[in-house]
């Protein structure tokens, strides 16, 4: 997984994404299937997804130079990942691909009539890459580091890296994985879930567990997620709260990972924590009228004409 051309052109990625990337088959259904019957699909599409490399394609589409450094097989679905990052932006120059495997792949269907998603997933074959298989030279070079909880030793020895060599490391916390512990205390940007933030920590409310993660992992900021509720700011400014936007839900699938993305993106433009939220939940809110995890994703014009609209100033 070696550069192909970040040294030769003096061009590095501003952020490296390290986790799950997945072929999603999307379906549209009105309602739920019940189990051994048959349902007709409204609509269906086949797309790129995963928490990491989706939050990368929102910071690509957002302006920002980004790179995957993950593992995909040489099958149809690990061909159509490294396809799909390619057109929206994001380099795959070092990914591993891996031959006589079968990739991350999943079934998601999206119910329009409550607006839910159900996902089926399969995580496949293809071994996560090695630390010792990731482009350091790239990683010193990026502005952030992405992490999603997956291909958990190379995204803790590159956190580690990357927090001595002064890279910021963010990382999506959305779910409680085995060891994840030893990620955090190298992450700068943590941004849980309000579901991960209780669970990890065991605190009654949420404001109770972003202070705990805060006292016991000492992150730059802790950002707590609570989907349409918005969610919480914590950092040196102490605690308060950020908005999300009433929108026309057409398809809820990937909004979480384009806040991840677009709040990466902020701070890379400069803008300091609280908004960088209200940018990231502006990005978020627009993806989710839209159907598709990527194509529905916005650009930074959309995302400063959404909050100027709506009376906010970056």
């Amino acid at each position: 997984m070696r550069n192909a051309g970040g040294a030769s052109s003096g061009v590095w990625p501003e952020v490296i994404g390290i986790g799950s990337t997945v072929y999603d088959t999307l379906m549209v259904t009105d309602g739920f299937p019940v189990e051994d019957t048959k349902m007709e699909g409204l609509e269906t599409k086949v797309q790129g997804g995963g928490p990491c490399a989706t939050a990368l394609v929102a910071a690509a589409k957002l302006g920002v130079s980004a790179a995957y450094m993950g593992a995909v097989g040489e099958d149809p679905f690990g061909r159509f990942m490294t396809d799909d990052l390619e057109r929206w932006g994001v380099t795959t120059r070092y990914v591993r691909r891996v031959p006589d495997t079968v990739s991350f792949h999943a079934v998601v269907l999206l119910n329009r009539r409550n607006a839910s998603r159900t996902i089926v997933w399969s995580r496949g074959t293809v071994p996560p890459p090695a630390p010792e298989e990731l482009d350091m030279e790239a990683l010193a070079h990026a502005r952030v580091l992405h992490l999603d909880g997956h291909m958990l030793e190379a995204a803790v020895h590159a956190a580690r890296f990357c927090r001595a060599a002064g890279v910021k490391v963010s990382h999506d916390a959305g779910g409680v994985y085995p060891g994840i512990e030893r990620l955090l205390p190298y992450v700068d940007y943590l941004i849980p879930s309000e579901e991960f933030a209780l669970k990890l920590t065991g605190a009654s409310t949420p404001e109770a567990a972003a202070r705990s993660l805060m006292e016991t992992y000492h992150p730059e900021l802790v950002v707590l997620t609570q989907g349409a509720r918005g969610g919480i700011l914590l950092d040196e400014q102490g605690m308060r709260r950020y908005d999300s936007y009433p929108v026309d839900v057409k398809d809820s699938n990937g909004s979480g990972d384009t806040f991840h993305g677009a709040f990466v993106a902020a701070r890379i433009k400069g803008l300091d924590a609280q908004n960088a939220c209200r940018y990231a939940s502006a990005a978020a809110a627009i993806k989710c009228t839209r159907l598709g995890a990527r194509f529905a994703m916005p650009h930074d014009a959309e995302c400063r004409a959404f909050l100027k609209e709506r009376g906010v100033q970056l």
